[in-house]
């Protein structure tokens, strides 16, 4: 049940607190916001029952926490959540709306004003990444979502500036008051390890939906074996229901988020390649794998136009982004194959994750 209580913030999400990016994002800003003094109300929707881990680090931090079951997918499911969120919005300071679906709620509830945090062009990608005609269409159509929250928002945060245009060639009614926060990551959790291994080892890590390009980085990697010894793997969440990318892995692990602070430092290098073709949604994305590895002092290979990462990256020689050509290919192999053998190179990934990445740098940013 919704609390009568006022909130100064109510931070509404759709994703999982217990898993993926409600464990690496959304739960310790929660415990961050509360720190800095905040009574917050957190709502979610829960694929599975949340463990006593979670439930007990926002009670601790005071934060009440709002559950409801994520159930049915598709149009129906969404619409039950929009419903749902609205009626779970009470009197409260701010509304934080994570995505475009609460921002909607949000605007429905006409609690309060609302911050509409930008984590993609959602419409965009999920359109993208459906194969069937009539349903590509059917999900561009809910770009409609997004045009509801430009009028109804009082203010923007996105992960990335690259998409700040195509949201002002889109909106005309778009908020004035607009930051970055790119993808954080806790620098103290995620340490600084100076040494690469002596092997080349890279790792796939997390979720690849076919968002990515895993024929390109199959490609790579064949193209990586020719210079020397490679191994790959892929450390997958338990929720993946494939064991393989067939992306030049020799084999998979089971790992979850708290884990891969531990894992990143065993391996070279990092893998996040999206597919070239994806349209503006790429100007969004910004892969929070990526900033995990580049705090750990791993260089990232990616693709060209990925949000302002593949910009990062060349600013602070910290890995290599592609174009996908075969030239490119053999060209940036043998540049990473040249970062790997270079002892500054982990110095520099640290430092790029410092300044473009700092979880203490975006809670500042949300507070102000």
């Amino acid at each position: 049940m919704p609390s009568s209580k006022k909130f100064d913030l109510t931070y509404v999400t759709i994703d999982s607190i217990s898993e993926g990016v409600g464990s690496s994002q959304i739960l310790p800003l929660m415990r961050r916001l509360a720190d800095a003094g905040l009574a917050i109300n957190l709502i979610s929707f829960e694929k599975h029952s949340p463990s006593n881990i979670v439930v007990s680090e926002l009670e601790k931090s005071k934060v009440v926490w709002t559950k409801h079951a994520f159930e049915k997918s598709g149009y129906l499911g969404g619409l039950s959540r929009l419903l749902e969120i609205r009626s779970a919005i009470t009197e409260t300071e701010i509304v934080h709306a994570r995505s475009d679906l609460p921002a909607v709620a949000a605007v429905l509830a006409h609690k309060a004003p609302i911050l509409w945090d930008i984590r993609s062009l959602w419409a965009d990608q999920r359109a993208f990444m459906e194969a069937n005609p009539f349903k590509k269409q059917a999900i561009g159509s809910l770009r409609i979502l997004e045009n509801i929250a430009s009028v109804g928002a009082s203010a923007i945060s996105t992960l990335t500036e690259s998409v700040v245009p195509v949201l002002q060639t889109r909106h005309k009614h778009l908020p004035k008051l607009q930051i970055v926060v790119p993808t954080s990551v806790d620098l103290e959790r995620f340490n600084f390890v100076s040494k690469l291994p002596h092997t080349n080892r890279a790792l796939y890590s997390g979720t690849y939906n076919n968002y990515y390009d895993l024929s390109l980085s199959k490609r790579f990697i064949e193209q990586m074996s020719k210079l020397g010894p490679l191994e790959v793997k892929w450390a997958r969440p338990k929720e993946s229901e494939r064991v393989s990318l067939n992306a030049g892995e020799i084999g998979s692990f089971v790992a979850n988020q708290i884990e891969m602070a531990a894992i990143i430092p065993n391996y070279s290098f990092g893998i996040s390649i999206c597919k070239l073709d994806a349209g503006p949604s790429l100007k969004a994305a910004m892969p929070t794998k990526a900033a995990e590895f580049l705090a750990c002092g791993r260089p990232m290979v990616v693709n060209a136009g990925l949000g302002d990462l593949d910009r990062y990256i060349q600013e602070f020689d910290a890995g290599v982004v592609l174009d996908g050509t075969d030239e490119d290919l053999e060209t940036k192999a043998q540049h990473l194959n040249e970062l790997l053998a270079d002892p500054g190179t982990p110095t520099r990934c640290r430092a790029l994750a410092e300044k473009y990445f700092d979880f203490e740098v975006g809670v500042k940013k949300y507070l102000d």
